[in-house]
């Protein structure tokens, strides 16, 4: 196997569409996140992104997106992406410590890898559900099937919707807008939304807006943009920001006015983007990881994505395995039970 790293803006024509093939032809779903056009994006944005093309026998066999963090490798699109694989040949599976040697890095820590590629002594690890709505039947039978399974929910829903146009004012939905104020309100309310989470605001890294720009403005197959409102009369309430391919629709960025939280708008706005994926031959919309009332009343089923790690059998990698062999050693000494533990925490004011 003979490797090459270059930045996702030095890919030629030629290894784009290889990658784009590959990514058809892989068995791995063509989630947007994998494609080249996402590398592409973030790597005009944050420096440290990368490629790492693999060959065999003459022949591209493989691409590795990721984030070069000192010497280790983190998802492109680090805290942004959904989804992470290695994009390859069938039958061409590299082995990943080696990869990671012969690419220079001492590392990898994967945050989303699809549950097939969890690479052998990989440690730390977690699996965790990503929770799916399948349209391969079309939307008509996936209301129907959701009626059915929560027929309570499923009219309070409905009923908050005709309340909603009674009173303020009809629904209309864009799935591809250009509506530059709908983009604003959006980082605005996915702001507040941060805020009210204690969580870090995206939208607060101007790197993170540019992306975010860019990618609904893409309108490539296998990695298209769409910023996607909902508007009642004339006014946004809610709105998504996401990617989609020719099978799967990423629920990426979505957000609603708070002024109308009582009519349920994000639940409205994702019924509207399910039935328009449909309509375009998605046939699935990824509600990403982590669990929300929401998406347990709207899946109809899961994906299982890893987290963890996996170093590279050099002397690059020694400084992280030392760092584990050392928490592993001390965890008995100064874990919660543990009397030094105990007098630790007490020295600290916490015991």
């Amino acid at each position: 196997m003979r490797c090459s790293t270059v930045r996702p803006s030095e890919l030629g024509g030629p290894e784009l569409e290889r990658w784009r093939s590959l990514l058809d032809g892989s068995g791995v779903v063509a989630n947007p996140f994998l494609a080249p056009e996402f590398a592409i994006a973030v790597g005009a944005v944050r420096p440290e992104a990368r490629v790492t093309v693999f060959e065999e026998d003459g022949g591209i066999v493989g691409f590795f997106a990721h984030e070069r963090h000192g010497a280790v490798a983190r998802p492109i699109g680090h805290t942004l992406s959904d989804c992470e694989a290695l994009v390859h040949a069938p039958g061409h599976a590299p082995a990943v410590a080696e990869l990671l040697r012969r690419s220079g890095l001492a590392g990898w820590d994967f945050e989303c890898l699809v549950e097939g590629q969890l690479p052998p002594g990989a440690y730390r690890t977690q699996r965790q559900s990503s929770p799916i709505i399948e349209l391969g039947e079309g939307y008509e039978a996936y209301i129907e099937a959701l009626r059915g399974r929560s027929k309570k929910w499923f009219a309070s829903t409905f009923r908050k919707q005709r309340k909603l146009e009674r009173e303020v004012g009809e629904l209309r939905f864009e799935f591809e807008s250009d509506d530059a104020e709908a983009l604003e309100a959006l980082k605005r309310w996915k702001s507040g939304q941060y805020a009210q989470l204690g969580e870090w605001d995206r939208f607060a890294d101007p790197k993170i807006v540019r992306l975010v720009e860019d990618v609904v403005r893409s309108r490539a197959a296998g990695c298209s943009g769409a910023l996607s409102v909902l508007y009642a009369g004339d006014r946004p309430i809610a709105a998504h920001a996401g990617l989609w391919s020719s099978s799967v629709l990423s629920w990426w960025l979505p957000a609603y006015d708070n002024d109308f939280g009582k009519y349920s708008p994000g639940i409205l706005l994702l019924f509207q983007l399910a039935e328009a994926a449909a309509k375009r031959g998605v046939g699935t919309v990824d509600l990403g990881r982590g669990r929300h009332d929401y998406k347990d009343a709207m899946q109809t089923g899961d994906v299982v994505v890893c987290s963890g790690s996996v170093d590279a059998p050099s002397l690059g990698s020694l400084p992280r395995r030392a760092k584990r062999v050392a928490k592993a050693g001390l965890r008995p000494l100064v874990g919660a039970d543990a009397p030094l533990g105990r007098k630790l925490r007490a020295l600290a004011g916490r015991g």
